[in-house]
Order: C-alpha cells, then sequence, then structure tokens
C-alpha cells in the first residue's frame, strides 16, 4: 500500500545503486548499470463505480526500465534512465501513462561537494539538473505512482544539503513530464503547470531514529479542474510529518494546510492523516495491527474552495484498487499485516469511505470527477475490503497479488454508482 513510512528520497534517482552491476572505471570515472522489466495483469469490474462507458476492462502492461549512471570521483555524475512500456487488451482509451515508445524517464547532471563541519561530521551539497523522478515523505504529495505503466517525471532543478545524521533539506523547481505517442519526444510544459518546493526532514524531539518533515510547495497550473472555464490555480502547501520506523511502535502522521486562488476563488483547504502501529516481533508471523486515518477537506459549492489538492499522489492512495483520489473524503482504515515468512508479507485491511461534506464531487485518480453530490446529502460512499500479498521469490525478483471490493454506499447509489472490484499479479525483476 501507498502510504509506508519513507524518509526524503528520489525514488529511482537515490545513491543506493547496491543492485547496479559496476563496469570498468575509465580514468577516474565509474560506470554503473541498473534496472527492471515488470509485468502486471490488472482486472476492473465496475469501472469509475459504473458511472462511465465501460463496465469492466482487464488488461496486460508491461515496462522495461534502465538506469545508466557514469560517476567522476563520487563528485560528478551523468544518468540516464530509459523507459519502454506497452499495454494490450485494453477497452477504455489509453491513457498517457498506459504505454510509451523508448524515451527518457530521467535525464540529469549531478555535482556533489562535501562541507566540512565541527567534529568528524561532514555534509554534503548535492546539485542536479535535469530531468528527474520525485518521491518525497510517503508519496502523499509527492511521488512517481509507482502503480502506473510509466512512472511520473519531472524536469527540475535540484539543490539538496545532505547531514550523515539523516537530517537534509532539499530545494527545487519542476514541471511535470507529458508522455506522447512517439520515441523521445516527452516534454514538460513549466509554461502551463511548474511546481517549486522547500522540503526538510529533521531529527524528531521524539528521540533517536524518530523523525519530523517540515515542507513548502507552490502549484501553478494554468488550466485548473478547479477553475471555471479552465481557469489559472495558483496554491500554497504547507505542512509537516511525524514518523517513525522503531519498532515496536511504528506511526506515520501528516497535517497539511492549502492556500491561494484557483479564478476567481480563494482557496483554504486542508487534510490530516493518522497512521500508527504496533508490530508484535516476539509473536508466529510478526502481526502488525495499524490504524490510519483521513480527514481531507471539501464543501465548496459556493464561496471559498475548500477542495483538498493532493498535487502528484500515489495512485494507490487508500487501497490497492485506488478507486477515489485523495479529495473530498473522511477515511477510516484499519489493517492487519503478518509476515508467515521472512520473504512473504500479506496485507489485509477494510477502509470505511465518506464525503467531507454533502456538498462535495467525488474524484478518481488522477483527479478526475466521477460525480456530483448525492440528490438526499447521503455521504457514505461505501466499504472497500483490500487484500495484498507479496513474495520475494529470488534476490532480484518479486511477485506480488493485490485484490480490492468496494461494496457502494448510499452516497454512490444515489448517483447512479455501484460496487467495484479490482485484481492485479504482477511479477518485477531486477537486473
Amino acid at each position: 500500500m501507498s502510504q509506508t513510512s519513507a524518509q526524503v528520497q528520489d525514488a529511482a534517482a537515490d545513491d543506493d545503486v547496491s543492485n547496479a552491476v559496476s563496469m570498468p572505471s575509465l580514468h577516474d570515472w565509474k560506470l554503473s548499470v541498473e534496472g527492471h522489466a515488470r509485468t502486471m495483469q490488472e482486472t476492473y469490474r465496475g469501472v469509475d463505480f459504473g458511472l462511465g462507458d465501460i463496465d469492466d476492462d482487464a488488461w496486460v502492461h508491461q515496462r522495461v526500465q534502465v538506469m545508466l549512471r557514469a560517476d567522476y570521483k563520487s563528485a560528478f555524475a551523468l544518468a540516464t534512465e530509459l523507459t519502454w512500456g506497452r499495454m494490450w487488451g485494453k477497452k477504455n482509451p489509453l491513457a498517457p501513462p498506459d504505454e510509451d515508445k523508448p524515451d527518457f524517464l530521467q535525464l540529469f547532471a549531478e555535482w556533489k561537494h562535501a562541507i566540512a563541519m565541527a567534529g568528524e561530521a561532514e555534509d554534503t551539497l548535492l546539485v542536479r539538473a535535469g530531468r528527474q523522478t520525485l518521491y518525497y515523505g510517503s508519496g502523499r504529495l509527492l511521488s512517481l505512482r509507482e502503480g502506473a505503466n510509466q512512472r511520473l517525471a519531472h524536469d527540475a532543478f535540484l539543490i539538496s544539503l545532505r547531514r550523515e545524521q539523516g537530517a537534509r533539506v532539499d530545494a527545487f523547481i519542476a514541471s511535470p513530464v507529458q508522455i506522447e505517442d512517439g520515441a523521445f519526444d516527452n516534454t514538460s510544459h513549466p509554461d502551463e503547470v511548474l511546481f517549486w518546493s522547500v522540503y526538510a526532514v529533521l531529527p524528531s524531539p521524539l528521540g533517536e531514529d524518530h523523525f519530523v518533515d517540515l515542507y513548502y510547495i507552490g502549484l501553478r497550473n494554468e488550466d485548473s479542474i478547479f477553475a471555471e472555464e479552465g481557469g489559472r490555480e495558483l496554491r500554497h502547501t504547507v505542512g509537516t510529518r511525524w514518523w517513525s520506523e522503531v519498532e515496536p511502535w511504528v506511526y506515520n502522521t501528516e497535517f497539511i494546510l492549502q492556500f491561494g486562488e484557483a479564478g476567481e476563488r480563494d482557496i483554504l483547504a486542508g487534510a490530516a492523516s493518522l497512521g500508527v502501529g504496533y508490530v508484535f516481533r516476539d509473536t508466529p508471523w510478526h502481526p502488525t495491527l495499524a490504524l490510519r486515518a483521513d480527514l481531507i477537506s471539501g464543501g465548496d459549492a459556493t464561496g471559498d474552495l475548500h477542495t483538498f489538492h493532493p498535487l502528484f499522489q500515489a495512485n494507490n492512495y487508500f487501497n490497492e484498487g485506488g478507486f477515489v483520489s485523495p479529495s473530498n473524503l473522511c477515511n477510516i482504515n484499519p489493517l492487519v499485516k503478518l509476515k508467515p515468512h521472512p520473504k512473504v508479507e500479506l496485507t489485509l485491511g477494510v477502509n470505511f469511505l465518506w464525503r467531507y461534506s454533502v456538498e462535495d464531487d467525488v474524484y478518481g485518480p488522477p483527479l478526475q470527477r466521477l460525480a456530483g453530490p448525492a440528490p438526499g446529502g447521503e455521504r457514505y460512499l461505501g466499504t472497500a475490503y483490500n487484500a495484498a500479498v507479496s513474495w520475494q521469490a529470488a534476490s532480484n525478483t518479486e511477485l506480488s497479488l493485490g485484490f480490492t471490493h468496494h461494496e457502494a454506499g448510499p452516497s454512490l447509489i444515489r448517483v447512479g454508482g455501484g460496487d467495484e472490484d479490482y485484481f492485479q499479479a504482477s511479477v518485477r525483476v531486477e537486473f
């Protein structure tokens, strides 16, 4: 599921290249190559809760991504990640992330400089310019959308200060890359969509191995879904995330405030996400009992706009199916994780979902309107039952299965919606 805790990272461009194959050094240059191939089958029954033109759909998609990196004396690097993807069997029109001829997922230059501090501590200043993937926190606002066939990348300029103790401050300006039909033709449009951020991961006052994230994200969109007739949206997001993966107690809690303007309307929105769990380390199968809950603002029929914008969130935010976008929602999600074998993890959970307000629309990912308010004012969207299992079959091979059944509540039924089911099976091989 999408909300596992993770420290700030640039996912596919991490410093950890343990899976990379090192090539012979050449005049102080170190060459490496790594990548993966993934094949996934997905089946939907009652697509978009039956509110669309096609009720049932199923397909197989495949992608291959290869990262080539050349490092010069650990101070300078050139990197490119090539991507390719195909899809077979889909009835609905293909979305841009479904397929791509060979193209650059990433293509950047990177410079590092060590900064000596008092004592033995040493900071690192990193500057990266070019196409790159961005993943921050647990993907609630900035992710690379791993579930899609083609990952999300950005053309960006990033400056990062990293400390040996794990603290980190990033500042960047970026524009999302749009996937086009041909080969090597993907491009960003900063004149249409541009965002910028300062994101810090700092030691928490709660103790060692506890962290607090503090961040600001600005977004300018010249063709916003929230502005009348596709006008401009200028939205500012500030937030904090408190998290730790130190067992037995683990937690991942976030508070977010948004403000700005969309067309002629002022924005005032926010979200609070609770995540807490307990790991029974000395119990067979090492169960983790967890509770996640979200309060995500809405209620914007007139006056100020209160619908929360999830920006570039993970596409399976609530469960494997990812039927609804995290906007205008209240969610309660108890779950249990089990490890019947060191290489097998099983997750079982249930989501109880409500509209935040009787005036709210329902949105599907990645922020597309599915339905308006329910005529009778009902808010309960239904109950989603979720199961997922992953098996690390070999050091470089992972197999996974996922299933979600959403039993429609009265708020969906009154707008013509119904139940929805999702199943996926995938195999991923790294090299």
